[in-house]
């Protein structure tokens, strides 16, 4: 599968090199990769390159070109383009027709595994040179990621993020080639507050990288450029299929963290006993006691193995058995056990505040990130800091210091008597976790408005229906990422997960004359009212265009309650079809708390749809 370039400088000796060259044959010693067979390069023959590439369209002159197989195409039928390209070697498992005798090939057992050891030995093994935490585990990589980087950054030490977020050090954003990202066209939306109902924004001069993790090149040259922009550590997310395809391999980590396990990417290793063996690698690759660390959450000392369970911390702090383990847990029954315990969590709409024990000692910390979930991801931080002797007293001041990560539970305050909380969930046990947590700060009512995304797992949709009417007070079922899908038949399937409980509801039996958990636009006109009464009586609403539905959900809001917002997290855009559009759920709700106030100062009534004045005795309700 073609993959990305490579490109900046390598360890190769200052007398033997010019800058950001390096020779083929001391690259592959360095790199310690096994060869097969030399062709076209005699043995007292060499090559400069000048960088690394595994997609042939991003070749530049001087790459040397790495043929990677995947699973939809294979590196080596692009080989003949990235030599066009510019290409002075290739890196193949099988010789290559057509090259000519001036491109040299190198044939190794797996050029998978040769790309990041070749990466590595280039850039010089930036993980080395820095502090560098990896953190996985099924959820709560993103957050703890960030929350590391506070507390390093309150010890002084400039720290980088590599995950789902995208690739940052400090307010610098990096291109997934570790270069400083800038804009290559204009931003049309810069200057706009939200977008507008029905409107299909452009999406042009915004910061967008993969969804993907980075690749095994990828990880060398983002920690190559955060080395050069004066990093001195990097925390990254690290995902078990990351490990199971060797994303990581090269990457000298100081400190790994275990967050949890559950079975949402089993889809990734066909059970779960592969799966756990795929996170176990990044602890059995910890071999020096002298400097690398364990973390390990004992809150999920079980975890499900089909009807059987296992004892998941026990399992990974085996894993990690060459070097000393620093534990974490919020659970009473744990308290005795971890290293780094949470004795005090009070949980309310806008705040957090948490009293931690550590084997240092114990400290108290406000902080402004919301939700039960974030005690847990507070935890692994702490323990992240002990575990790199970071001074207790500096610690609690990141904790202090702390923000959310871009869309993962993040709070948006406009002064509002209820909170707005902006979250990534797309499976049902997130959505179920993340209701749960807002639920837990004290809120009146949970409002949730989500959907679920097009092209992807459609057997879920019914099951996060289910789990949102059961755990939320109120419901909107709205549009998510539709592609190339028909978006009202995505409401339709998630609808599936709670119709026949809302149809058999008595006082809805007795009204309803008609389907009509459907969205106003599949309605007849002169059944739409009818239709506001019903969802305003079971409080399920059905709102095709995501503009109204936060809008609706964020004026519905009474003082205390809580709008969780759900399936895009950090993403500032929609995709229907093929195309992106600008659409960024914190903008929204920002908008909406900033103008619906004025909605209601002028005696509108927002409590039911479709909105009415006060004035009118009934006209919210229908």
């Amino acid at each position: 599968e073609e993959e990305e370039e490579g490109g900046e400088e390598g360890e190769m000796e200052e007398d033997e090199m010019e800058e950001g060259v390096a020779l083929l044959r001391e690259l592959f010693e360095y790199g310690a990769v096994d060869v097969t067979e030399w062709i076209e390069l005699g043995e007292d023959e060499d090559v400069e390159v000048s960088g690394i590439a595994n997609d042939s369209r991003v070749v530049l002159g001087g790459d040397v070109f790495v043929c990677i197989v995947g699973e939809k195409m294979d590196g080596h039928d692009f080989a003949l383009d990235a030599v066009a390209a510019g290409a002075v070697a290739i890196v193949c498992e099988r010789p290559i027709d057509g090259l000519g005798v001036d491109v040299p090939q190198v044939v190794v057992p797996s050029a998978r595994a040769a790309l990041p050891r070749l990466a590595a030995a280039f850039y010089g093994n930036p993980s080395a040179s820095l502090t560098t935490v990896g953190v996985t585990g099924t959820s709560g990589k993103t957050t703890v990621t960030h929350m590391v980087r506070s507390i390093l950054d309150a010890n002084d030490v400039r720290c980088g993020v590599i995950g789902t977020t995208g690739y940052s050090l400090d307010d610098v954003r990096l291109t997934p080639h570790g270069g400083v990202w800038e804009p290559e066209e204009k931003d049309p939306t810069k200057d706009r507050a939200a977008t507008a109902p029905g409107w299909l924004a452009p999406y042009r001069g915004k910061y967008d990288v993969a969804t993907a993790s980075p690749d095994a090149l990828q990880c060398q040259q983002l920690m190559a450029g955060m080395l050069d922009n004066g990093a001195r550590a990097a925390a990254m997310e690290v995902s078990s299929r990351d490990l199971a395809q060797g994303r990581v391999d090269c990457c000298d980590f100081d400190v790994a963290v275990f967050t949890n396990l559950s079975g949402d990417h089993l889809d990734d290793h066909g059970d779960v006993a592969s799966h756990r063996n795929a996170v176990a690698e990044l602890f059995r690759r910890l071999t020096d006691p002298e400097r690398q660390r364990a973390v390990i959450n004992l809150d999920v000392s079980t975890a499900e193995d089909g009807e059987k369970t296992f004892d998941a911390a026990a399992y990974f702090s085996e894993a990690a058995s060459a070097v000393p383990v620093v534990t974490y847990a919020t659970q009473e029954d744990k308290a005795d056990e971890a290293d780094v315990f949470v004795e005090r969590a009070d949980l309310s709409l806008f705040e957090t505040a948490v009293t931690i024990r550590t084997p240092v000692g114990t400290f108290d910390a406000i902080t402004g990130l919301v939700g039960e979930v974030n005690v847990s991801n507070i935890a692994a931080a702490v323990a992240a800091g002990i575990a790199m002797e970071i001074p207790l007293d500096v610690i609690a001041e990141g904790v202090e210091a702390m923000e959310s990560a871009p869309g993962r539970m993040e709070l948006v305050d406009e002064g509002q008597p209820f909170s707005v909380v902006v979250d990534y969930a797309q499976t049902p046990e997130a959505l179920k976790r993340a209701i749960e947590s807002v639920r837990k700060t004290g809120a009146n009512n949970v409002i949730t408005v989500f959907g679920c995304g097009g092209d992807r797992d459609a057997s879920k949709r019914a099951e996060m229906g289910r789990v949102a009417d059961e755990y939320s007070d109120i419901v909107f079922v709205t549009n998510d990422n539709p592609r190339t899908e028909d978006p009202y038949k995505i409401l339709d399937d998630i609808v599936a997960g709670f119709r026949d409980r809302i149809y058999e509801l008595e006082a809805i039996k007795e009204e309803a004359l008609f389907p009509f958990l459907k969205d106003m636009y599949l309605i007849h006109p002169n059944a739409r009212h009818e239709t506001m009464k019903l969802q305003n009586m079971c409080r399920r609403y059905v709102i095709v265009d995501r503009f109204y539905a936060i809008r609706a959900a964020i004026a519905m809001a009474g003082e205390d309650d809580a709008v969780l917002i759900c399936g895009k997290g950090h993403e500032d855009y929609i995709v229907v079809g093929t195309k992106k559009h600008w659409f960024d759920d914190r903008v929204e709700a920002r908008d909406a708390l900033q103008k619906i106030p004025g909605v209601q100062e002028a005696g509108i009534d927002t409590s039911n749809l479709p909105w009415g004045r006060r004035d009118r005795a009934g006209s919210g309700a229908g």
